[in-house]
């Protein structure tokens, strides 16, 4: 006896109808003669009786879907319980450092949705500096650093870390302005507008200021700023211009409040990286948030 054929059975019950019972479980009207063949050869008696194109069920068939239906019932409430007991395993604390971008516009999701899938865990995320994540990675203060930036895999082995790359982010020039955002722009000319920048010790402003610096151009920078929601304001009421990693004003691109500037013969990339201790030990709860980091990251 099948699961899949009691379930068929209960159906039938309901809707006295092969064809509509065939639908619900995308399988032939056929499949479905054959489950009560099946079933009736089990029970050693008729269950249903034909009349025109539909199933009445006999009254022996109606007295074995009582008990019948506690059977599927429950199958699924043991399949529950295992379910609840697999993730009760997953008891323990996770600490996790990572750069500003990440922890401010890519880890939150993922580490709420781990959090209630995975209750037993304790999660703690500290927004660190590059240096200060690799710091905190070697000497075990943390379980898994995530990165920003450029981060060369022989360096990363010298330190005896591994090295994985998660996902790819574009660095943009951003403005209110979609006149402006309309088509591509020599760098030069923007050059007048009111730049705000993130400070320029962080990775994206590094990368931006060094590709642009190789094509002889300075930006003239207004103001630096800290935080990024304070730079995004400037840009979104006060007409300023910034380099924003493209993940950070996704919501604003996709409601047209912020317009990404095309600019000629300048493409960045962003990569960001996991990094942990060659040593470590395998922490199956570790390996469950690589899994859900990486799962995001294909969306």
């Amino acid at each position: 006896m099948r699961i899949k054929d009691l379930e068929i059975f209960l159906d039938l019950l309901k809707t006295k109808s092969p064809t509509q019972s065939a639908e619900r479980f995308s399988i032939s009207q056929p499949n479905v003669s054959m489950v009560i063949k099946r079933l009736e050869k089990l029970a050693g008696f008729t269950l249903f009786e034909r009349i025109g194109k539909k199933l009445i069920p006999t009254s022996r068939a109606l007295f074995l879907g009582g008990m019948w239906l506690e059977v599927v019932q429950s199958y699924y409430a043991s399949l529950k319980s295992l379910e609840s007991a697999s993730l009760q395993e997953f008891v323990g604390e996770l600490n996790c450092v990572a750069t500003p971008t990440i922890s401010e516009h890519f880890l939150p999701k993922i580490l709420f949705g781990f959090a209630k899938t995975y209750e037993g865990v304790k999660l703690n995320l500290k927004t660190l500096s590059v240096q200060e994540c690799f710091e905190s990675i070697k000497n075990g203060k943390a379980d898994l650093a995530l990165l920003e930036g450029e981060i060369s895999p022989q360096y990363a082995k010298s330190q005896k870390l591994s090295i994985e790359m998660f996902y790819t982010d574009s660095l943009v020039v951003a403005s209110n302005d979609f006149i402006l955002a309309s088509r591509a722009r020599n760098l030069e000319s923007l050059l007048d507008k009111d730049w705000v920048l993130r400070e320029c010790d962080l990775p994206q402003c590094q990368q931006f200021l060094n590709a642009v610096a190789e094509r002889g151009v300075e930006i003239p920078i207004l103001l630096e700023l800290s935080s990024m929601e304070a730079i995004k304001e400037l840009v979104l009421h006060q007409g300023a211009l910034s380099v924003f990693p493209q993940i950070a004003i996704k919501e604003e691109l996709e409601n047209k409040s912020l317009f990404a500037i095309p600019i000629k013969n300048l493409a960045l990339e962003q990569h960001f990286y996991a990094l942990k201790r060659e040593n470590q030990p395998h922490n199956e709860i570790l390996v469950k948030l690589e899994e859900s980091i990486l799962d995001w990251s294909k969306l």
